[in-house]
C-alpha cells in the first residue's frame, strides 16, 4: 500500500532510484524530474489560509489525523528520528492516549553500547521508553550489521532500489526500505508514520511557490505502508496551514524558505506556529545534525565508518571509496548530475518537484 507517492520521471517511464535514472538519461539525453503524488498536488491547490491559523489549530489537525489513523488501521508505528517532526508526532500520541504499537529508531552504529555515535536519538528514545506498557507498545533501537554493511561489496548496490531510494547516497547503513521492514508486525496491516520534512517554500523574484527537494523525502520513494504525515493526501489542509505558519514568520526575502534557512533567533517562533514543539534540547531545535552537508562527510558517518574500521573491515570502506571514484567517472558529465568535492566526494545536486503558487490569502492552482 502505497499512502505517498514520489518517482523520477524520464519521458514518462518511473524510477525509485536516481542512478537508474543517471544511466536511462546517458541512454536517451531525457532528463529525469522529480514528481511528487499528482493527487496530494491536487488536494493542496486551492486551499484556503485558515481564518484562524496558530499553533492550536494546527496542533489539532495533526492530532485528528493521528485519531483517525489510529482507528482505521490495526497497528500503528512511528519511525522516530530524533529531531523536532518525529519529537511532535511522539508526544501529540503520548499527550492524547493514542496507542501506538511500535517506536523504532536506526541508530548510527553496530555496537549497541556506543552512545556517542547515537546521541541525537536518546532523548526521544528514553521519554518513548517512559510509555512502554502504557501508550507504546514497544520500543525497537535498530542497529545495522556488518551483514548489512557487506552489501557495499555487491557490484553496482547504489542502482539497486532494493537498497538505495530516492537520491540517497548513505556514508552508513540506513536505507529505510530495509530497516522499516524490521519489525515482528505484519507490515500489509500496518501504517508507519513518519515525520521526514517540514514545508519549503520557493521565492522567485517575489513570487512564493511550495515545493519540495529530493533530498528531503525521496529515501521513502517507492515505500510501502510509509505516511510523510505532513504530506498526507488524508490531511492536505495540515501541509497548507504548516506553509503560512512558516511564512508569517519567517525572513520571506531568501530563495529559499524553510525551517532550517531561518535564523535561530525565529527558529522557536517558527516551530510554534508550524504546530510542532522544541525538543527542549538546543543541539535539536537548532543543528542540522549533519543534513545537507556531503553525506559520507558529516559526523554521523565519520563515525560510522571508523567503527567499521575498528572492526576490522577496512575492506568494505575501501570497496565504498572505489565505487565513489567509479561514480564520478560515469556521471560527472551528466547535465545536472552530480556535484564533486575534493574529487573524491560526490553527491547528487538537489531536484525539485512540482510548484503550486502561494498567494496571501489561498494556494493558486
Amino acid at each position: 500500500m502505497s499512502f505517498f507517492n514520489q518517482w523520477y520521471n524520464s519521458n514518462g517511464k518511473k524510477f525509485y532510484n536516481i542512478w537508474q535514472a543517471f544511466d536511462h538519461q546517458k541512454e536517451t539525453g531525457t532528463f529525469p524530474e522529480y514528481k511528487l503524488d499528482d493527487d496530494f498536488i491536487n488536494l493542496i491547490k486551492n486551499i484556503k489560509k485558515p481564518k484562524n491559523l496558530d499553533h492550536n489549530y494546527i496542533k489539532n489537525l495533526i492530532v485528528r489525523r493521528l485519531k483517525e489513523l489510529r482507528e482505521k488501521y490495526k497497528y500503528l508505528r512511528l519511525a522516530l528520528g530524533g529531531g523536532t517532526d518525529s519529537w511532535s508526532i511522539l508526544k501529540y500520541c503520548i499527550e492524547y492516549d493514542i496507542y501506538v504499537d511500535e517506536v523504532f529508531t536506526q541508530m548510527n552504529t553496530i555496537k549497541v553500547d556506543n552512545i556517542k555515535s547515537n546521541i541525537e536519538y536518546l532523548p526521544s528514545i528514553l521519554y518513548a521508553e517512559k510509555f512502554v506498557g502504557k501508550n507504546i507498545g514497544k520500543v525497537l533501537r535498530l542497529h545495522s550489521t556488518i551483514e548489512d554493511w557487506e552489501n557495499y561489496l555487491i557490484p553496482d548496490w547504489y542502482k539497486d532500489p532494493n537498497f538505495i531510494r530516492g537520491n540517497h547516497l548513505p556514508g552508513r547503513w540506513c536505507i529505510p526500505c530495509q530497516f522499516y521492514k524490521k519489525t515482528d508486525l505484519p507490515l500489509d496491516q500496518c501504517v508507519t508514520i513518519h515525520g521526514l520534512d517540514k514545508p519549503l517554500v520557493q521565492n522567485q523574484k517575489g513570487k512564493l511557490y511550495w515545493t519540495q527537494l529530493d533530498t528531503g523525502i525521496s529515501e521513502i520513494m517507492g515505500v510501502e505502508n510509509i505516511l510523510p504525515l505532513f504530506f498526507d493526501k488524508g490531511n492536505p489542509e495540515l501541509t497548507v496551514a504548516m506553509t503560512y505558519g512558516l511564512l508569517d514568520n519567517s525572513d520571506t526575502t531568501k530563495e529559499y524558505i524553510a525551517y532550517d534557512t531561518q535564523p535561530k533567533n525565529k527558529k522557536l517562533r517558527i516551530l510554534n506556529a508550524m504546530g510542532l514543539v522544541s525538543t527542549g534540547h538546543h543541539f535539536l531545535d537548532f543543528h542540522l545534525l549533519g543534513k545537507y552537508k556531503f553525506d559520507f562527510q558529516n559526523y554521523k558517518n565519520r563515525l560510522a565508518r571508523k567503527e567499521i574500521i575498528q572492526l576490522g573491515r577496512k575492506d568494505i570502506i575501501d570497496e565504498y571509496f572505489r565505487n565513489m571514484k567509479s561514480m564520478i567517472l560515469q556521471y560527472k558529465d551528466l547535465s545536472h548530475g552530480i556535484e564533486i568535492k575534493d574529487k573524491i566526494y560526490l553527491k547528487t545536486i538537489n531536484r525539485l518537484s512540482q510548484k503550486v503558487p502561494i498567494y496571501q490569502d489561498s494556494f493558486g492552482s
